[in-house]
């Protein structure tokens, strides 16, 4: 299943053209990097755990609040992203983060992708990542039904 994941973020990272996409989970009160794609880009490892409550991560917020979010320049967003890790040690400026769930509705973790330019995400790339977040949670329910 983590190989068809992995072919799924790099598909999107290629066809959303950024450098970056995650597949994170929630064990817990952590969240961990799940899934990476393969661009040499990509900085983040499989397997890096954060606490997620304050960990500045946008995950946090997809999570906290349960639906999509789009952030086309965390230095000119709202909300505040200065504690950010991803915007601190690797100076990506953009977000797009999806919630997955599990069959029962509970929260598995994110889809993101991330870019270093700033960037607005048109509806067909929203829409693919929905699609994407549909496929990764299809996986889950026929994990769950085995």
């Amino acid at each position: 299943m983590l190989e068809s994941w992995r072919y799924i973020v790099n598909a999107v990272a290629v066809r959303l053209k950024v450098p970056v996409g995650l597949i994170m989970r929630r064990p817990g009160p952590e969240i961990e990097v799940c899934v990476v794609n393969d661009d040499p880009r990509n900085q983040h490892a499989v397997g890096w755990r954060s606490l997620l409550e304050g960990s500045g991560l946008s995950c946090e917020a997809v999570l906290r609040e349960g639906r999509a979010l789009r952030v086309p320049n965390a230095r000119a967003d709202a909300l505040p992203w200065d504690t950010n890790p991803c915007l601190l040690e690797h100076g990506l400026l953009t977000d797009l983060g999806y919630p997955i769930r599990w069959p029962d509705g509970t929260l598995f973790g994110t889809l993101c992708v991330l870019d270093a330019r700033e960037k607005t995400y048109s509806r067909q790339d929203r829409d693919v990542m929905g699609l994407m977040r549909d496929l990764i949670e299809s996986n889950l329910r026929t994990l769950c039904a085995a």
